[in-house]
């Protein structure tokens, strides 16, 4: 009994401590959500945490548009998000599965190349890169912040998926091959559904990375149309003041994407996993 009541105590005391550790982690935000319900003479000057004069208005100015186009912004964080991480977890996918199960030269080069590219700095390539898509007249459409932010994700999703692909054993495939599938079938009706937990990580990650991406977004989306929501925050700022109140208003609201695929794809990673632990 005593030995049974220590351990709920050390549980307890776990608990607490990691409760403890989470509100102090996710104290910036809780703060941001806080403030968005207040008027910015009251961020400016208030002594409280909590406000004294709780408002909707920064809502209504950014809902509204009538000082900025949110929306719009909306629009094309989730558009790039989405198109980058889709193309991510297909070439990552792919090549993943590659060097996981092909030994090869070609592989063993394009495994030394990502490692290189992981280290190159986009900032140096910047200017360059400017001028290529000007040249085809993409600046301020999707494409070329979508193809650069692919080619940013693509090195570390790769090695993830070729780490949750060693993981899965061969057997499994050859199993399949010997009922009849070819091995893009085996890869696709074994190996992939057992990776869901890498596919969800991957897209956590790519989405991520996508949706909150600040220099590539500045250089290639100047105009106010076409920014994405980490770009439009700066329309808040004039010479002479800052709105934020708006501005907290629109990243509160910009948490919401994240958090709802978050909680899509931690349901579909749990599945993953389980199924991996039956067909194991």
């Amino acid at each position: 009994m005593r030995r049974r009541s220590g351990r709920g105590v050390g549980r307890w005391i776990v608990s607490l401590v990691l409760l403890a550790a989470m509100f102090v982690i996710d104290l910036p935000l809780i703060l941001t959500v806080i403030n968005s319900f207040r008027p910015t003479n009251d961020i400016l000057g208030g002594t409280t945490l909590f406000p004294d004069n709780v408002t909707l208005a920064n809502y209504t100015t950014v809902i509204s548009g009538s000082k900025v186009q949110y929306w719009a912004w909306f629009r094309n964080s989730i558009l790039i998000a989405v198109i980058t991480t889709a193309a991510t977890l297909v070439a990552a996918g792919f090549a993943g599965y590659s060097m996981s199960r092909y030994r090869t030269i070609v592989n063993s080069v394009y495994s030394s190349l990502l490692m290189v590219f992981q280290m190159f700095p986009l900032v140096l390539s910047i200017i360059a890169l400017f001028v290529t898509f000007r040249v085809l007249h993409l600046i301020n459409t999707p494409a070329p912040v979508a193809i650069l932010y692919v080619v940013m994700s693509l090195p570390f999703c790769t090695w993830m998926f070729k780490g949750f692909f060693d993981s899965i054993p061969r057997d499994l495939e050859e199993a399949a091959r010997i009922d009849g599938c070819s091995s893009f079938q085996a890869m696709l009706r074994i190996v992939l559904p057992l990776a869901g937990p890498g596919a969800a990580a991957v897209a956590i990650f790519a989405f991520l990375q996508s949706y909150n991406e600040f220099m590539v977004a500045s250089a290639f989306l100047p105009n106010e149309a076409s920014n994405t929501i980490p770009v439009g925050l700066r329309n808040f700022q004039t010479y002479d003041r800052t709105d934020w109140g708006a501005m907290l208003a629109a990243s509160t609201m910009a948490f919401l994407p994240p958090l709802v695929l978050f909680l899509l794809v931690q349901k579909w990673m749990i599945k993953g996993m389980a199924a991996g632990a039956v067909k194991g």
